[in-house]
């Protein structure tokens, strides 16, 4: 699905469209519910839409902004409201982030019922319907967990509701959870064991089930499944980090992708090299720079090679892989026009080969949410915690750090060490993936964390998670449309 073609996104116009005018009118030049699902073509189409709602900002180019709610992160500009969130400014009617990633999940489960209700209608080869109506329940799945993870009780539409019917209160995270696994299951149960080339496969389906498992603590579950994509042999780590966040490297050596939102320019792009790149909204901070070890695996607290006057010396490669601590220049002309808060400007994603850049810059390169990576670690977290610090653990663990020329981890770690250990693996080979703020919301250690941030302007303490932010509020454009929506506590 590498090449999106446009009639996709006329077509997820039509999924989203609430006019019942836009269908009776059936003219011949625009794609309709009169005219449309006959065809097996029409079904690719389709399904072409729905993996095009995951292009929403939130769910793609913007998604380091999750990171800039926590110690990783300040986004400088307030985009998306972060910087007021990150500093305890939540509310209903906070908009920004909290509309994008509600709205944006409902467009895209509003596409994934609609393509599922008319797909059955088509007449199609068998088994193309039965793997293309699993893919689908994947992406519906995943919408739903992020829903959940936000949000907590949310709406649960299984099928294109009326504008009364969509009017019903929320369920339970637990049966949003058990619906979740309802829809991985049947698909896991249909998708090929393949090498992950842009559609969902079974090792796409299997690594989200198994972040669900890990998110709520249920280990065993979660080390079985991630232990199936280590030895299905479709799967392996890139050799080239750096190369996995740019369009170059990711077209040289797809492996460790396991699901990605994919785009192709000229047609199909997004902006991430104007807005991390050339405008640098987000900021790494100072505490993100220091957790990375120095070579020889030990902290700069304490390793012997770190020197506070050359400090990016002899660290771990990934901190200049993924964090710009000086300006770039391309033909003598600086890419980064505009300043930073914290000192410091993402490098993860940025491909020195565009430039100089500006408003005609037209990045490509996927958003990846699932990589093998992340497997390897949710399989050191789970298996640490089901059994403790076995050799799996270990040797899970030391292959992402091998990748980057980091020594192994020391022997003999405790259960309570390892895990500390693995937490901060997490944070150094995730980071800016948006991955970090559920991570510690998950661990429940996010108001610890956010309490010793030297925030920009405010210096220590000024970021703020109090205990209600575990659930986001209901944004309140929702509590007005559908009354019978129970407001979170605390808002």
């Amino acid at each position: 699905m590498r090449n999106y073609k446009l009639i996709g996104l006329v077509l997820l116009t039509l999924f989203l469209s609430c006019s019942d005018d836009f269908l009776e009118k059936n003219p011949l030049d625009q794609v309709s519910s009169e005219t449309f699902w006959k065809s097996e073509a029409d079904a690719h189409t389709a399904l072409v839409g729905v993996y095009n709602s995951m292009q929403a900002s939130i769910f793609s180019v913007t998604r380091y902004n999750l990171d800039c709610l926590t110690d990783n992160g300040h986004n400088r500009t307030n985009a998306n409201q972060v910087m007021s969130i990150s500093r305890g400014d939540l509310l209903p009617a906070t908009g920004g982030i909290v509309n994008s990633i509600y709205n944006d999940a409902y467009k895209g489960i509003s596409a994934c019922n609609i393509f599922l209700k008319n797909i059955t209608d088509i007449e199609m080869n068998a088994s193309v319907r039965e793997q293309y109506i699993a893919e689908v329940k994947f992406i519906r799945a995943w919408y739903y967990f992020n829903l959940q993870q936000f949000f907590g009780d949310v709406v649960i539409y299984d099928t294109p509701p009326t504008v009364e019917e969509s009017k019903i209160k929320q369920s339970s995270s637990q049966n949003v959870l058990e619906f979740i696994h309802s829809d991985l299951d049947d698909a896991i149960a249909s998708l090929p064991n393949t090498p992950y080339t842009g559609n969902i496969v079974k090792n796409t389906a299997l690594a989200l089930k198994a972040k669900v498992h890990l998110h709520n603590k249920e280990w065993s579950q979660a080390a079985d499944l991630t232990s199936q994509i280590m030895i299905s042999g479709t799967t392996s780590l890139s050799d080239d980090f750096t190369g996995l966040f740019i369009t170059s490297g990711q077209e040289a050596n797809p492996d460790e992708i396991l699901f990605s939102v994919k785009f192709l320019a000229p047609d199909n792009y997004h902006s991430y090299q104007i807005y991390v790149g050339w405008w640098s909204e987000p900021n790494p901070r100072q505490e993100l720079v220091d957790i990375y070890e120095s070579v020889d695996g030990i902290s700069i607290s304490q390793s012997p090679l770190y020197n506070p006057l050359s400090p990016f010396e002899n660290r771990d490669p990934r901190l200049l892989q993924t964090i710009q601590v000086e300006p770039w220049f391309i033909d003598g002309n600086e890419i980064q026009q505009e300043t930073t808060n914290t000192g410091y400007r993402i490098q993860k994603g940025i491909d020195k080969n565009i430039g100089p850049l500006g408003y005609d810059t037209l990045s490509d390169m996927d958003i990846i949410h699932l990589r093998f990576a992340d497997v390897l670690l949710m399989y050191a977290e789970a298996q640490n915690e089901a059994v403790g610090p076995d050799q799996s653990v270990y040797n899970a663990i030391n292959a992402v750090r091998s990748r980057s020329n980091m020594p192994d981890l020391p022997v003999q770690l405790s259960k309570d060490e390892m895990r500390e250990r693995i937490r901060l693996e997490r944070r150094v080979e995730l980071a800016f993936e948006g991955h970090h703020y559920l991570d510690l919301k998950r661990w429940g250690v996010i108001e610890d964390a956010l309490s010793k941030v030297d925030e920009p302007g405010l210096g220590i303490g000024g970021l703020k998670f109090k205990s209600h932010h575990y659930n986001w509020p209901f944004p309140q454009s929702e509590i007005d449309r559908n009354p019978e929506l129970d407001q979170k506590d605390g808002y």
